[in-house]
């Protein structure tokens, strides 16, 4: 499961679009990671998940991404998510609910788009653009993880604009345009309903997208009034990531877009995007992803099995929310008009954790990052220190949360303030030192959070 936000940049407090995203998976741990940017030389080719490679551009961007450490293909981690230097963001949700389209001797799959995006894209409309045409010419098929076949939907975005990009087997596709003045969600389900195929500034989509559903029998209408989700989903899928109507992702969309509207929505309406009831900054993102239906008729930490201490993220939870223990990271893009972008991340579930501003132009980020072994002397892990904190507050829940909760807006006030001061220190720096710089910021906030990790454990230790 994971769950992916857009918001549009008149809906913003900052002027510009917003992206941000849970990556979930059970029982798998996290990586955060960065990758330089590189030039190459003719005949480089870049590998595929699938072992293929395809040619390479002449130079590709630097990025930071957060991803699943678990092997796919020639990869050993999977479902990247991140912003590349270019200030492009994408993230992405699985979907398992899909008609049957045989995608036989197809090179992409989902696994791919988000690294090829972060590695090729200036602009968001770029991106999609460059994904379309791959997809045209070497073919879209599922994701090869075995027993989670996937097609895809993903949030592609960059300062200006904002996209919902979905993508089946066969390599049928669309995408929309987020409006600048709304707030947008996406679960593990195809949502875009309504597309007006004739409208170039606002729709992508693969070439006979509607002829190819017509001879299907799946849908017969207007081309401005394209309905890819119906056309496109099925009623059925082989695993907990269900159709669009199953109530897990029905309600994980309904609780995001009554979070965005300030009031609740009606519950069966397929409503993907509202205007917010205001404009909306990155804590408002975030404070979405951080959700388990608080003071509503399905509030986690209400339900009988959350127990006397009202955990939500007990062992057996009658439904899914917004943020999941099995989160395994979380982010939110800070894509600016002027300035460089940052990446506000959080490596695990970020109701108990706290979102580290990270620049994306950087030369490194420390080891600690990478490190998925709990416990090793002397090379911490940042995802273990989240996730051992997260135990240590679930043992008693609503007496330990609100401890964390004190210091983690602490930690985020401060991050911003220490942020705002280091974009005015970079504007006075000549350029060839501002990487440095950049660099030496996100390994000192990636800092604080393993020492407030450590504290708060210690802390929540003397309880017991």
């Amino acid at each position: 499961m994971c769950t992916c936000l857009i918001a549009g940049k008149k809906a913003s407090t900052t002027g510009s679009v917003l992206l941000a995203a849970n990556d979930d998976w059970d029982n798998v741990p996290g990586v955060l990671t960065h990758a330089p940017r590189m030039r190459h030389g003719p005949g480089d080719t870049q590998l595929l998940v699938s072992g293929r490679a395809i040619p390479q551009i002449d130079e590709t961007c630097g990025y930071v991404y957060t991803a699943c450490k678990y092997d796919i293909g020639i990869l050993d981690r999977s479902w990247a998510g991140g912003v590349n230097d270019r200030g492009v963001a994408v993230a992405g949700t699985g979907v398992n609910a899909f008609k049957s389209i045989p995608s036989d001797g197809a090179w992409l799959e989902p696994d791919d788009v988000p690294l090829l995006i972060l590695m090729r894209a200036a602009t968001a409309r770029q991106g999609v653009a460059l994904i379309g045409e791959l997809v045209a010419q070497y073919g879209f098929t599922l994701s090869g993880l075995p027993g989670y076949e996937s097609a895809a939907c993903f949030g592609v975005a960059d300062a200006e604009e904002g996209w919902w990009l979905e993508i089946t087997c066969g390599g049928h596709w669309a995408a929309v345009r987020v409006p600048d003045d709304e707030a947008s969600v996406r679960v593990n389900a195809f949502g875009s309903h309504d597309i007006d195929l004739t409208d170039k500034r606002n729709v992508m989509a693969s070439p006979g997208l509607a002829d190819f559903a017509r001879s299907q029998g799946w849908w017969d209408g207007d081309e401005r009034h394209f309905d890819f989700a119906a056309a496109f989903g099925s009623d059925r899928s082989p695993n907990e990531w269900g159709p669009e109507l199953d109530p897990m992702n029905m309600r994980r969309r309904w609780r995001a877009v009554s979070l965005f509207a300030g009031h609740d929505t009606p519950e069966d309406d397929l409503v993907y995007s509202v205007r917010p009831a205001k404009p909306l900054a990155i804590d408002d993102m975030t404070a979405v992803l951080r959700d388990v239906y608080e003071d509503t008729a399905y509030d986690l930490t209400k339900v009988p099995t959350a127990g006397p201490y009202g955990d939500p993220f007990h062992d057996s939870p009658p439904d899914y929310s917004l943020c999941r223990w099995g989160t395994v990271a979380s982010f939110a893009a800070q894509l600016r008009q002027d300035g460089p972008p940052v990446m506000w991340t959080c490596m695990g579930t970020p109701r108990m954790g706290f979102y580290i501003p990270l620049y994306v132009d950087i030369d490194y980020l420390p080891p600690c990052c990478e490190q998925t072994r709990a416990g090793v002397p002397g090379e911490p892990s940042l995802f273990w220190s989240y996730k051992e904190l997260a135990y240590m507050i679930c043992r008693r829940y609503c007496k330990n949360i609100p401890l964390v909760e004190e210091a983690r807006i602490r930690y985020e006030s401060d991050a911003s303030r220490a942020l705002a001061e280091q974009d005015q220190a970079l504007a006075a720096l000549p350029e060839s030192e501002r990487r440095a710089a950049m660099s030496g910021f996100s390994a000192r906030w990636i800092d604080k959070a393993l020492q407030l990790c450590r504290e708060l454990r210690v802390e929540l230790e003397y309880r017991y």
